[in-house]
């Protein structure tokens, strides 16, 4: 299946990451509400487009992961096996942005691909790896997965996937997940565009 890049950083997260009044966090309970009702009838491209997305650039990021919850809820029936795990990949993203790291754990167990091939191009696995375990805290694992990492083979733009984007987890390990989504200081300075890819 064809590679499709997601450009993760300095997009609609850039913003992000400031403390919300009472009155944002009502705006962003009744849009999410709103969205979370109207999910039912958008297909895959509609819901990225005009969904999670919409309220994450609104830095309502609970909302925009429940909207993904009730998303998948909604479309358990159409819902391919790669859609389902990118948009749990996400909503690890945006419920971490929360400060939600119990949630986003739960929906990285369902973000790893179960049919990965031992000699596939890029290790998506091992990217959820390093991003779980940097929600748990745990340095050991986090280093054990930019290893696996590190043992790909180069792709046509000359890296590794995935490895420069899990290396933020390393570089900013103690910093809260708005740096590691934002702040170029994360980066390994080598390329600033290397970012998760998945099938």
């Amino acid at each position: 299946m064809k590679l499709r890049v997601f450009v993760v950083f300095f997009l609609w997260f850039a913003t992000s990451a400031t403390a919300q009044t009472a009155s944002q966090e009502g705006q962003c309970l009744e849009y999410g509400n709103k969205i979370s009702q109207q999910v039912a009838g958008w297909d895959y491209a509609q819901f990225e487009q005009l969904g999670w997305r919409n309220l994450a650039g609104k830095k309502c990021f609970f909302a925009a992961g429940s909207s993904i919850v009730a998303w998948l809820s909604a479309h358990q029936d159409d819902v391919t096996d790669a859609q389902s795990r990118t948009l749990r990949y996400h909503a690890a993203r945006v419920f971490a942005m929360a400060g939600r790291a119990d949630i986003a754990l739960i929906h990285l167990q369902n973000a790893k691909n179960p049919n990965q091939q031992d000699d596939a191009e890029q290790d998506w696995n091992s990217y959820i790896d390093a991003f779980s375990a940097w929600l748990r805290r745990d340095l050991a694992d986090l280093r054990a997965s930019i290893q696996r990492l590190e043992q790909q083979k180069e792709n046509t733009s000359g890296f590794k996937p995935n490895l420069i984007a899990a290396k933020r987890f390393l570089l900013c390990y103690a910093r809260p997940y708005s740096s590691i989504e934002t702040d170029p200081s994360c980066i390994e300075k080598k390329d600033d565009s290397a970012v998760p890819v998945e099938e």
